[in-house]
């Protein structure tokens, strides 16, 4: 089974049943159906086989659903790329994933000219009107929109997605998701979800697409024959609105956007009534700000961790996890879960050898979801892919519930809002700097983010230097949600005898006392 497959059955069977609503416009699933076969075609005639990637470049969209179904009807990949990242990032994805296919979509066209002479000379462009381009349009129109058979058969375990996420390295790694991957996700999150969505019924998305929260929703949602009000953006009121004036009956938000909506002036008043469960994760979230959110909105919750190398989410805290913990339980709002449905979980020490119940070391999940490899990267897949295990680089302690308690994140990553970040990339940045002779970024305690980054920097002698200096130094470097907004100076830096930044030592007076370091 192939993720299209469920495209097509609700197209055939329910051609007027709504798919998509984006910038006002709705396209029902018979119209995604055409759209998503002229695109296969489309493709084809330009050459991509199968195997071959496809990209797309933007802000959430209708172009993002027709490149994801036509690339699961050619057996394609496509990469969905942050639109954030500075243009170097940019090429450079394009470049390492041998990228045959770009679609930029209209809000990043102006973007395509500060990147556009770096990319490779193979690689195609489809834009909506930009010189030299293939123009989506027109492009479309010249192909059929009968249903597109490939010539062999397709392996539902061959790579489906490619979503890019930064490695302690600094260099971003290439996630090979399957089509067995994302239906196993919907599978798992259909038992997960509290409320059982009926076909037809409304989902919002406000997640960008190059994560796995944004795409995996969306594809669960197209399994499930709902109807996706796809937001190019999160705007916390325009999110309320369409909670107010659809039948949207689930959301998946991060805790910021969670804070957002409760900011709202007279959030109390809104009606919610047609909301059955709001799933969150990505990043912590305080218990007064949960505690608030399900007084407001008065559905169920349900709490996900997991990560792009896991498709997303292995492990829930679930809805009657929630009741229990208001009901006189709250310790288990500190906890991630249990793991979903087919899902296994270990905790492992350094030797790679299980720890006993109630002891810390790293959490190991063995999922359908797990990745099937980073591209091009053999190394790093073995590092961190062992006997179908993943390693997630995230240190917690199983009880003996099965219930699942992050303490740290052995890898250093820091996870602002939804975005993930990893202070050697920002650290290789600033290192560069003429004024810095020594420097480690770390995540300290965020009330929005959950996590905001602080540079903590050794200057050489005579030299001086100010936060908005160096804020202006980094923009031109990396994406601006890797800027620190925060500087401290100091003399040295605490080292291990390897000479390692002793990071933890630099944490410790900012989550002290904190009953919660990761989400």
């Amino acid at each position: 089974m192939l993720v299209h497959d469920y495209l097509e059955v609700y197209a055939r069977n329910m051609p007027g049943l709504a798919c998509l609503t984006s910038t006002s416009a709705t396209y029902t699933y018979s119209e995604v159906e055409k759209l998503s076969n002229q695109m296969a075609h489309g493709l084809r005639a330009l050459g991509l086989n199968a195997a071959q990637r496809i990209g797309i470049l933007g802000e959430n969209s209708l172009e993002h659903l027709i490149v994801f179904m036509a690339a699961s009807k050619i057996g394609a990949v496509a990469v969905s790329i942050n639109y954030r990242l500075a243009p170097p990032e940019i090429a450079y994805i394009v470049e390492d994933s041998d990228m045959q296919v770009l679609v930029v979509t209209p809000d990043q066209q102006d973007n395509l000219e500060n990147f556009r002479q770096d990319l490779p000379s193979y690689t195609k462009l489809v834009t909506a009107s930009a010189p030299e381009s293939l123009h989506w349009d027109t492009w479309l129109a010249n192909h059929p929109q009968l249903p597109y058979q490939p010539g062999d058969e397709i392996d539902p375990e061959a790579g489906y997605l490619q979503l890019y996420t930064s490695g302690t390295t600094g260099n971003p790694k290439g996630v090979v998701i399957s089509h067995k991957n994302i239906l196993s996700l919907a599978a798992m999150n259909a038992v997960a979800a509290p409320f059982k969505p009926n076909i037809g019924d409304g989902s919002i998305i406000c997640a960008p697409l190059f994560h796995i929260g944004g795409v995996g929703s969306l594809l669960i949602n197209i399994r499930a024959g709902m109807h996706t009000l796809l937001h190019r953006e999160f705007n916390p009121l325009n999110v309320v609105k369409d909670m107010e004036n659809n039948k949207v009956t689930s959301i998946f938000m991060v805790p910021a956007m969670i804070m957002a909506i409760l900011n709202l002036p007279d959030i109390e008043r809104r009606d919610f009534s047609k909301l059955d469960q709001i799933y969150y994760g990505a990043s912590p979230i305080s218990e007064s700000v949960l505690d608030r959110a399900i007084d407001v909105f008065k559905c169920q919750f349900v709490q996900m961790y997991g990560m792009t190398e896991t498709t997303g989410t292995v492990i829930n805290l679930s809805a009657q996890d929630h009741e229990r913990a208001m009901s006189g339980k709250p310790e288990l709002l500190r906890s991630c879960g249990r793991p979903s449905v087919g899902v296994k979980v270990k905790i492992m020490d350094m030797n790679a050898k299980e720890v006993p119940t109630g002891n810390v070391g790293e959490i190991w999940v063995k999922s359908d979801t797990n990745m099937t490899s980073y591209y091009n990267l053999p190394e790093a897949t073995r590092a961190n892919l062992t006997d179908g295990w993943i390693h997630t680089g995230d240190a917690g302690y199983m009880d003996a519930e099965g219930y699942i308690y992050l303490k740290d994140r052995i890898k250093d990553m820091v996870v602002s809002g939804a975005e993930n970040i990893y202070p050697v990339e920002v650290e290789n940045v600033i290192a560069k700097h003429a004024a810095v002779i020594d420097v480690a970024v770390i995540g300290i305690p965020d009330e929005k983010f959950g996590e905001r980054l602080l540079a903590i920097l050794v200057l050489k002698d005579g030299h001086t230097l100010t936060i908005d200096a160096l804020i202006t130094f980094c923009r031109k470097q990396i994406a601006g949600y890797k800027i620190p907004r925060q500087m401290e100076v100091v003399e040295t830096l605490p080292r291990n005898p390897s000479g390692k930044i002793l990071k933890k030592i630099l944490r410790q007076p900012y989550w002290e006392g904190r009953n919660r370091e990761i989400g």
